[in-house]
């Protein structure tokens, strides 16, 4: 029996079959090309959020509750001023921490990790292939913001505008994920405001630590603005305090005054001046002789001093020879805060420093100022002290101010 020849192809349906595959392929190619471009865009925005982590750090990577990424924002102080300085040192200062101050400063990099087969220009390049435009040219921006810095991806074709996946990208840095106003209260031994202590505040500026200072209100309230975000500290440096518990009346006749101060602070304190401001019971009178310093030293003198006579109340008095209060050797360590949000306030400063002490007494009350020997003895007890002010020996500079209250 004869074999039968399978039929083929014919060239009709050869050339029909071609034409629907063009055609499939013609309605394929544009979508796959969407799909591929659109993915390069997600990858862009997916690169662009890294390069902000890398700026300003994650917010929400914390330890024990408190941020701790704060990236190149948190070492250096500053945004970068280009991209590439988030990958290369150059010229930047090399980190280094401060223990007396608690905290650090400098580039301690690279922020960005790049991947295998990366070159040392990817952190530059988008995802089609296009140069991010970068800048940290403050602007406000249509909610009204102020911009600390941004960068843009021109989109698959590379070109400012455009829309869909040609549409531009632009990643802000707000001024306020950057930089905060920072406050506080600080307190003496006693839970009182401290009055005009110096407050320092440490962090980075350009990758060095700088330590600007404020001083405290009559409140204890401090304030700093333009602090960038990190991990950053502050320290206080009070004037003398008063002792608690210090303040009596002593002498057989109970005519001198007795107190001590002490120096909190990381740097010695001379006092040239006293002022104490004093009144008594029944409107009665009474003017001192002499100021003791530590037992051991008379400081003002009736008859020589400045001002000669029988001082009373309110008078400014020259301690002489001045005398220093020696540094506190354990002060009270920096605060460390971090500093996370536009506002920040740091929790409240109590003074624990194991203190340099002085004992000073104001001698020999009397009840008249017509001559350093004339009168009888003034009983002090209960006498009000409202104030207290030792300045340094320029007479321009409060050292210490305080009330002793009424004496006993």
């Amino acid at each position: 029996m004869p074999m039968q020849r399978e039929k083929g192809l014919s060239l009709i349906e050869v050339i029909i079959i071609l034409a629907v595959m063009v055609i499939l392929v013609a309605l394929l190619v544009p979508s796959t090309v969407q799909i591929l471009t659109g993915a390069r865009r997600n990858v862009t925005l997916d690169e662009m959020e890294n390069l902000k982590k890398a700026m300003i750090g994650d917010p929400d990577l914390k330890t024990s509750g408190v941020r701790s990424s704060f990236a190149y924002l948190g070492d250096m102080g500053n945004l970068p001023s280009t991209l590439d300085d988030l990958v290369t040192q150059g010229a930047q200062p090399a980190y280094a921490f401060n223990s007396g101050k608690g905290v650090g400063a400098g580039w301690r990099g690279p922020y960005i990790t790049l991947g295998p087969g990366s070159d040392a220009a990817s952190h530059r390049v988008d995802a089609f292939g296009n140069l991010y435009t970068y800048s940290i040219t403050n602007y406000t921006n249509a909610q009204g913001q102020t911009v600390d810095a941004n960068a843009v991806s021109l989109g698959a074709d590379g070109v400012a505008g455009g829309t869909g996946n040609d549409e531009d990208v632009t990643l802000e840095t707000l001024v306020a994920e950057t930089t905060a106003t920072v406050t506080g209260y600080g307190f003496d031994l006693s839970g009182n405001p401290l009055n005009t202590a110096t407050v320092t505040m440490n962090y980075p500026a350009s990758g060095l630590l700088t330590s600007p200072t404020t001083t405290t209100n009559s409140s204890g309230f401090y304030q700093f603005t333009n602090v960038p975000f990190g991990i950053r500290s502050v320290s206080f440096n009070p004037r003398l305090l008063l002792i608690p518990g210090s303040v009596k009346v002593t002498g057989t006749s109970f005519d001198t005054v007795e107190f001590r101060v002490a120096n909190f602070s990381s740097n010695p304190i001379t006092v040239g001046r006293l002022q104490a401001t004093f009144s008594l019971p029944g409107g009665l009178l009474a003017y001192y002789r002499f100021i003791r310093w530590n037992l051991t030293t008379t400081v003002y003198t009736c008859s020589t001093g400045t001002p000669v006579g029988p001082i009373g109340s309110g008078t400014n008095v020259t301690i002489s020879p001045s005398q220093p209060v020696a540094a506190d050797a354990d002060p009270t360590p920096p605060q460390r805060v971090a500093v996370d949000a536009s506002n920040i306030q740091v929790p409240d400063i109590k003074i624990l420093g194991s203190g340099t002490e002085a004992r000073i007494e104001i001698q020999n009350f009397r009840t008249t100022n017509t001559a350093c020997s004339a009168g009888t003895a003034r009983d002090m007890r209960n006498a009000n002290f409202s104030d207290v002010t030792l300045r340094d020996p320029t007479n321009t500079i409060i050292v210490g101010q305080f009330s002793l209250g009424t004496v006993q």
